[in-house]
């Protein structure tokens, strides 16, 4: 956008932080409000407290998310406990199948031995002599 309209940038930020508290973009922030995203990401851009102020508003959300979650385990709700664990420790606890390894890699191929096992499970004999 050429030069244009001068933005009052306290006013700007202070319309805007209700959209970041909602975990908005800066971009879709600026779309809802109406203010150029470009004279606004210049703001962010020159400025290490405002980048700041921004993410902490944007992770309001998650922390919310996360603190009411944790409520739910605390009164001992199974499904918010399974969904906890599923998600945040999946090494443990994920529900899925994997088709590869760790980290995207080949699953080693498996070694099955086969014997053949009798009624009195003795390895090779065969069980129609009896």
């Amino acid at each position: 956008m050429a030069q244009g309209k001068a933005w009052d940038k306290e006013k700007v930020i202070e319309a805007l932080e209700p959209l970041f508290k909602m975990g908005m973009s800066v971009n879709k922030a600026c779309n809802a409000a109406g203010f150029p995203q470009s004279t606004v990401q210049t703001w962010i851009d020159n400025s290490e407290e405002l980048r700041l102020k921004i993410g902490i508003w944007q992770a309001e959300p998650s922390r919310l998310a996360r603190s009411s979650w944790l409520a739910k385990i605390a009164e001992g709700d199974y499904i918010a406990s399974r969904d906890w664990l599923t998600k945040k420790e999946k090494d443990e606890f994920s529900e899925r199948t994997e088709m590869t390894g760790k980290d995207g890699k080949e699953l080693p191929a498996p070694i099955i031995s086969i014997e053949r096992v009798s009624r009195n499970n003795s390895p090779d004999e065969d069980s129609s002599t009896e």
